[in-house]
């Protein structure tokens, strides 16, 4: 990190904000063209985990190449410049991860993490079943994190 006054070193707030981020941004690339898509996600024991159609360009993306990047962030404020606009700053948090992706074949994975996807986005919904037909119908994905950043400004 280029910054490293702006470096969050303390892993337990890249997690509280890998828990708490409501949408996060993954980078897939193939034949060189870069490919970025919003996901809705769950942060678990270093792993990235996220659901996903059976098909499309994140699929092919990721059956090509499985080197991925996802990032989140949370902007607090936006601190006006007093004497001129580009004077102006952003008080923020953002993470960027890198690691390998792979689609999640064991059903029992597939349904841990699909729960813990529901009990994030609707806590109030009931929960899926052990071998229930909705995780045989949805893919479920999970970045193995190798490397992680965090700042802060």
């Amino acid at each position: 990190m280029r910054r490293k006054d702006k470096e969050v070193a303390i892993y337990t707030e890249v997690e509280e904000l890998l828990s708490n981020a409501l949408v996060g941004r993954l980078g897939t690339c193939f034949n060189n063209i870069p490919y970025i898509t919003p996901v809705n996600f769950i942060y678990d024991d270093n792993k990235i985990y996220f659901h996903s159609a059976h098909e499309g360009r994140k699929i092919e993306n990721i059956r090509h190449n499985q080197q991925v990047c996802f990032e989140t962030d949370e902007m607090i404020s936006v601190i006006p410049g007093m004497r001129m606009p580009c004077g102006s700053r952003t008080k923020y948090k953002s993470v960027i991860a890198f690691g390998d992706i792979r689609i999640v074949a064991d059903i029992d994975e597939k349904t841990v993490a699909l729960n813990k996807l529901i009990e994030k986005y609707a806590p109030e919904a009931p929960r899926l079943p052990n071998s229930s037909d909705a995780a045989e119908r949805t893919n479920v994905l999970v970045i193995d994190v190798k490397e992680i950043t965090a700042k802060q400004g």
